[in-house]
């Protein structure tokens, strides 16, 4: 009986371990030294240690019922938690319920790709609502809830592709069920279409490092290490591949292998106010329609005022029966929501507006939507009478001058005084004290009206100069620009009339000419 005891204890002992190396195998075998494909061996392993404590325990049937039941307490595996282990036909697959279609555009430039992926976006949502931008140059789409509406996999595949073509873009395609999959795939020049999560390992095998766009470090220390293909790279330790490389690679790769979950952020296009309108009978005249463009713009208003934005540009295209479409294009000063500012200014152009040919439609467009600012947000805004402020009254002078007639000046770093300010159209209509003088040297002014080119002054305007011009300030002599093949050498001078007229005028010191350059009053 004590050799028996001995022996159950040592088969207690050796089934304890069996059953404790099986546990901690499973456990630890994604985490810290197997790699990504280590689970079904954990599973052989295990079986093959089970099936070993049951022959322990054939050997040894027929013994007394205490002895029985202590090697029966001792074979008792552990708790589930500790023992689970999933054979190979039983492991845990990769489950995902996305599928991405992955597009590369390989001769976009950075600068370009700023541009025109934001329009392919707008293409690619004709197809589904979830399209991510992939810089430099790739979109993604999940495609999954669309399948079914286009037929087919194959079908809403070809679609995208012909998208494309139309655009005349020279492109790289992948469908996958994770987006960083499709995305290398696609990158490689791999056409293909994965539906199982479980293909995603041998396909990705099979790619080059090169197509995970990794910073180039990254890169040259797998080729220093051997590996250049991602079959090297997925075979490698888990622990060694976050220690060598970064805890980014590895999640980048449980990602392309649905082991873990990769939020995307979706594209949102601009929102713009766009209606159209089309009338019973054509409308000849302006003053007719400017009563049938109200409404649009009270809804235009309605559509800021809920986004709690603004717009500094709208455009109202009118339809003809015969003739290309009209359109009225308006700028406004500052942006705004009000509606009565909105219909002032389109009233101003449609009073100037000569139509060509009757009208049978129109459409209203806004410009991009934009914040508005704290004054833009006053309550009683559209309750005040009177005046009408700043921005009002330089869109009235636009509306009716035109858009060039009135523009806003800025300085410029220049001692020639022609080239000392240039015009702008953006005007900023809030006074702020200067923080510098605007003119070179602050004991000698400039006038207010600068003519846009000297003007020589005749014999008899010399004549009046030496009788009847006093000169009160100068010489002031400016030489510059010699750089540029335009520079000049003048000595300017402030004379006043007999009459109180004071002239900004200057003597070219080669040719000895006089020349008005500005009126001070």
């Amino acid at each position: 009986m004590k050799m028996r005891g001995r022996h159950a204890g040592g088969r207690r002992s050796a089934g304890l371990r069996a059953a404790a190396t099986a546990s901690t195998a499973d456990l630890f075998a994604d985490d810290d030294g197997g790699g990504y494909g280590s689970s079904h061996e954990d599973g052989h392993a295990s079986s093959h240690g089970n099936g070993r404590a049951g022959s322990h325990e054939s050997n040894h049937g027929g013994t007394s019922p205490a002895a029985a039941e202590l090697r029966k307490r001792a074979l008792t595996p552990p708790p589930p938690v500790l023992t689970t282990v999933r054979p190979a036909s039983q492991a845990v697959r990769p489950r995902t319920r996305q599928l991405w279609y992955a597009v590369v555009f390989p001769e976009l430039s950075e600068s370009q790709a700023a541009v025109m992926l934001p329009r392919l976006s707008l293409f690619a949502q004709r197809f589904t609502s979830l399209v991510s931008i992939e810089m430099p140059n790739a979109l993604l789409l999940e495609i999954r809830g669309s399948v079914k509406l286009f037929g087919s996999l194959e079908g809403l595949h070809a679609d995208l592709d012909a998208t494309w073509s139309r655009l005349a873009l020279r492109s790289f395609s992948a469908t996958a069920p994770t987006t960083l999959a499709a995305l290398w795939l696609a990158r490689a020049g791999k056409q293909v279409r994965i539906e199982d999560p479980g293909a995603l390992a041998h396909a990705i095998a099979e790619l080059t490092i090169a197509c995970t766009c990794w910073d180039p470090e990254r890169l040259q220390t797998l080729r220093s290490m051997g590996v250049t293909r991602m079959g090297d790279l997925l075979r490698l330790p888990r622990a060694g591949v976050a220690r060598r490389l970064s805890p980014a690679a590895v999640r980048d790769l449980d990602i392309a292998l649905a082991k873990q979950a990769a939020p995307r952020r979706a594209f949102v296009p601009r929102e713009r106010f766009r209606e159209r309108c089309d009338f019973e009978m054509e409308i000849e005249t302006a003053v007719y329609l400017q009563k049938a463009v109200e409404p649009l713009i009270g809804r235009c208003a309605q559509f800021l005022r809920e986004r709690q934005a603004g717009v500094q540009a709208l455009e109202l295209r009118l339809r003809h029966r015969m003739l290309p479409m009209t359109r009225v294009r308006l700028g406004l000063a500052s942006i705004t929501s009000e509606r009565r500012r909105l219909g002032d200014v389109l009233d101003e152009k449609l009073n100037r507006l000569e139509l060509p040919a009757p009208v049978r439609g129109m459409e209203l467009l806004s410009g991009s939507l934009q914040p508005l600012s704290g004054s833009s947000l006053d309550a009683f805004a559209g309750l005040r009478g009177g005046r009408d402020s700043a921005p009002q009254l330089v869109e009235r002078l636009r509306a009716r001058l035109g858009e060039a007639a009135v523009y806003g000046l800025v300085a410029v770093c220049e001692h020639r005084p022609e080239a000392a300010w240039q015009r702008v159209q953006e005007l900023s209509l809030t006074a702020t004290a200067a923080a510098q003088p605007l003119r070179a040297h602050p004991d000698m002014p400039r006038p207010v009206w600068l003519l846009a080119e000297p003007v020589l002054l005749s014999p008899a305007d010399l004549e009046q100069l030496h009788r009847g011009l006093i000169l009160e300030e100068g010489p002031e002599r400016i030489e510059s620009g010699w750089w540029d093949g335009k520079g000049v050498a003048r000595d300017y001078y402030i004379a006043r009339q007999t009459q109180g007229a004071r002239w900004w005028i200057f003597q070219e010191r080669q040719t000895q000419r006089w020349y008005l350059h500005g009126v001070f009053a």
